[in-house]
């Protein structure tokens, strides 16, 4: 089985066109490094359209193609302290895709994404949980907050309650990006060693404080998700890092991810997906170490059945 454990739905009304906008400087940048080329932000966005998914079925179909089993979706709620609700409030949109994992059963684990000074945080969190039967969160302190501030400690507490696990965005190449730091993020695991909490792109820069904290705490991981830069800009030391992460925290902490879809752009699924499960190295990773990366890990974080 493979588990992708970090995917955004692309659906029209869900971000705000600022937010797209420099969303797109970012990644064209990225694509420029990568491929050779000089294409603009505007170009990027008009390669994002191409990929706009109202009912899932493009998603879908690229998961068969690489493989994929499963995917953990969820959104980014930027809405309540930076850009605004968009067309489609974050509520909403947690609520479609709570509707989306019902429609494709057993393709999709849906979070939901909060920010945890919303006032009816808890509310909002209750009925994702024990009416539309979501199977955790995902938080973006770049929206504006530390992880282990203790507004944030009222979700964390249901979350204990419930059994389930949280995905935090942590690292930068965004605005606020100070507040996602691993650091934090540690700071909140410790404070709550019940909850299984992620850190979403092995901390990005700041990957050397995800590493610890993965080792040091038991209730800490990390997914892969936009570490294709790095083995596309170099895959010997792609591996190199990956090796090491793997001897310090062991293969059950390093959770197979994407971030689809922006990284497929630089990365296409099926070569991401083959990049972890048939290693062109000679590093030595072994076919346990591969299969716990690839979905045993994440069926022990996000309590999927067999």
């Amino acid at each position: 089985m493979i588990i992708d454990t970090h995917v955004h739905l692309i659906i029209p009304g869900f971000v705000k066109g600022k937010f797209l906008r420099a969303n797109a400087r970012m990644a064209a940048n990225i694509y420029n490094r990568i491929h050779g080329t000089k294409i603009k932000p505007n170009e990027y966005i008009e390669k994002m359209k191409g990929r706009v998914d109202p009912d899932c079925s493009k998603l879908i179909e690229r998961m068969d193609g690489a493989g994929i089993d499963k995917s953990v979706i969820f959104g980014v709620d930027w809405a309540y302290a930076l850009t605004g609700e968009p067309r489609v409030s974050n509520r909403e949109q947690n609520r479609i895709h709570a509707e989306m994992a019902k429609k494709w059963e057993g393709r999709f684990i849906p979070l939901a994404a909060l920010d945890p000074r919303r006032p009816d945080v808890l509310d909002q969190a209750k009925e994702a949980i024990e009416e539309w039967g979501m199977k955790g969160f995902k938080l973006h302190p770049s929206a504006g907050f530390y992880p282990n501030d203790p507004v944030c400690f009222p979700l964390y507490e249901k979350c204990a309650d419930w059994g389930v696990p949280i995905v935090f965005h942590s690292g930068g190449i965004e605005v606020n990006w100070e507040f996602g730091q691993p650091i934090y993020i540690a700071s909140a695991a410790e404070h709550f060693p019940e909850v299984k909490m992620v850190m979403a792109h092995a901390g990005l820069e700041s990957w050397e404080q995800a590493r610890l904290a993965a080792t040091a705490l038991s209730n800490v991981y990390v997914d892969l998700s936009i570490r294709q830069l790095d083995y596309r800009l170099s895959r010997q030391k792609f591996y190199e890092w990956l090796r090491d992460f793997i001897d310090w925290t062991t293969p059950w902490k390093v959770l197979f991810a994407s971030d689809t879809p922006m990284p497929t752009f630089w990365c296409p699924e099926a070569e991401w997906v083959n990049a972890i499960r048939e290693p062109d190295t000679d590093i030595p990773f072994s076919q346990e170490e591969i299969d716990i990366i690839m979905s045993k890990a994440a069926e022990k974080v996000f309590n999927v059945q067999a």
